[in-house]
């Protein structure tokens, strides 16, 4: 027999809610991550060119 799962809507939301600030705050480190380790290839890219 199946029971319908009751769940309140602002529960619901807030749960979203912390999940996007979660995601966004992931978001701006792995693109500071990224913008890091593109700096890193363009001096090392930089480097092997005076060679």
């Amino acid at each position: 027999m199946m029971q319908d799962l009751a769940v309140e809507p602002g529960r619901i939301i807030a749960v979203l809610r912390r999940r996007v600030e979660e995601l966004a705050y992931e978001n701006a480190v792995l693109s500071a991550a990224v913008d890091q380790l593109r700096d890193e290839i363009n001096e090392l890219k930089g480097g092997q060119r005076c060679r």
